[in-house]
């Protein structure tokens, strides 16, 4: 039994068409992933509305094989003609440049709006009918994306949106984010689970097979920053001494 398989549906009453590529079976409820073709199920299709089967293999076999294929009629004039928005599935194809559905254009609102949408809608429809309901990352790609995550910080290709930035919360959001925390708990399996996550290698404090005393090592800290900015230590000795001893001044002054 083969792993996946590369279709084809033919919207008859628009002259439409989609291609696809699908992990799983072809007789289960799964129809197409469309956002901008209205969705259906095995038991619905519309009338006029038929789906062909082009090839079957495993899966990378599947997602290369739908890209040539999309990536053939982009080229040669046919896209206004399909459904599909992207070239194919980002984890065996390149999407950078004019791979990129959005290349070179911007969404509009209403586009924003209706992705939003389509998005909430796709939640709601069980994952074997090619929705997201009951959808759960595997531990391999969880692995595989922290991974990539890892390299892409090391090579500085992905740098964390507010490095270096003060303020990038108004008290307002701030408030917010307060309030939406109030009241929750983690449930046992959850605090199990950050235990173990932040013992041993996964603790902010283990460094070569031992966990560090946290006063000690920030009190070494210190020391090691004062002697490498001792002139910039001295400047601001100097300054909160004198600020110190006008505030003492003042009290004084008052009594």
């Amino acid at each position: 039994m083969s792993e996946a398989f590369v279709y084809r549906w033919y919207d008859a009453p628009n002259d439409m068409y989609y291609l696809g590529k699908h992990k799983g079976s072809q007789d289960d409820k799964y129809t197409h992933s469309s956002w901008v073709w209205p969705r259906f199920t095995k038991d619905n299709i519309p009338e006029g509305v038929t789906r062909e089967i082009i090839a079957e293999g495993t899966d990378e076999e599947m997602c290369i094989l739908e890209h040539k294929l999309l990536k053939f009629e982009k080229e040669n004039g046919n896209w206004d003609r399909y459904y599909n928005e992207s070239l194919g599935d980002p984890h065996y194809v390149d999407q950078s440049g004019e791979n990129n559905p959005m290349y070179g254009r911007k969404l509009t609102e209403e586009e924003k709006e209706l992705r939003r949408q389509k998005s909430l809608e796709m939640w709601q429809i069980p994952i074997e009918e090619g929705g997201m309901k009951g959808w759960k990352p595997t531990e391999e790609s969880n692995r595989q994306q922290s991974e990539t995550k890892k390299r892409l910080y090391a090579e500085g290709k992905m740098v964390s949106w507010n490095k270096g930035k003060e303020g990038c919360y108004s008290e307002e959001a701030r408030k917010k984010m307060s309030e939406s925390s109030k009241g929750k708990t983690h449930t046992e399996e959850t605090r199990k689970k950050m235990s173990e996550q932040r013992s041993g290698n996964g603790n902010a404090n283990y460094k070569d097979g031992r966990s560090l005393n946290k006063k000690k090592y920030s009190k070494d800290r210190s020391r090691i920053w004062r002697e490498n900015n001792r002139e910039e230590y001295n400047r601001y000795m100097r300054e909160f001494r004198a600020r110190k001893k006008a505030e003492k001044q003042a009290e004084l002054a008052v009594d």
